[in-house]
């Protein structure tokens, strides 16, 4: 059976749900039979690529929010992560901005079969580390932990040959009918929009599985 996870790598809720569905697929009675696949969509895909912007500052200079309360929007993710047993998870203090090249970067892992491994690292350290993700420089470093050639890594961001495939994911998601992430598509039959319960998407689990079983 087959998961699609559309996620942003800058999007806090998407690393908690990250985590939530890894840890519900290895609770799940058939989760040595489902297969989740990241699907990329970027939340800010009109700001410049190259930098990023702190999360409180770009909440409460570019969407209206105050000061404070960007900073208690961020403090309440990392308690609910926090709560989730993440123990480190960086949402003030962390930046946010156009990933495209950061998704170009795990399309290319994923070209060379590191595919989890890629999404898993880079939501990791994003959120655990507060990691740069913004040019081929910084995204580079996270060839060697994987067992990729860092060389190689900057040669196809630099050559942007995996832009096509970033774009098409996130069409596909507008096309579905979604502009937001973390969306869940279960054997392209159910969906979950948000970070849901670990026990919430067991369930979606076993019941997409139970149905397929019986067709």
């Amino acid at each position: 059976m087959k998961v699609e996870m559309w996620a942003d790598v800058v999007c806090s809720w998407c690393g908690i749900a990250n985590e939530r569905i890894n840890a519900a697929i290895e609770q799940f009675e058939h989760g040595r039979d489902t297969e989740l696949q990241h699907r990329s969509f970027r939340l800010l895909p009109e700001l410049p690529e190259g930098t990023g912007w702190e999360f409180t500052e770009y909440m409460s200079t570019q969407r209206g929010a105050t000061e404070q309360e960007a900073t208690e929007m961020a403090r309440r993710i990392e308690d609910i992560a926090h709560a989730d047993g993440i123990e480190a998870y960086h949402v003030a203090g962390n930046t946010i901005g156009n990933t495209t090249l950061a998704h170009e970067f795990l399309a290319w892992a994923t070209s060379k079969g590191k595919h989890r491994e890629a999404w898993d690292l880079v939501f990791r350290e994003k959120f655990g580390s507060r990691v740069e993700i913004w040019t081929s420089e910084e995204l580079a470093t996270f060839a060697e932990p994987l067992g990729l050639d860092a060389q190689e890594a900057r040669a196809a961001l630099d050559e942007r040959r995996f832009r096509s495939s970033v774009e098409a994911d996130h069409a596909e998601l507008t096309a579905l009918g979604s502009g937001g992430v973390p969306f869940v598509v279960i054997d392209r039959t159910y969906a979950l929009s948000g970070a849901k319960p670990v026990s919430t998407i067991v369930a979606a689990l076993e019941q997409a599985w139970n149905e397929r079983a019986s067709a």
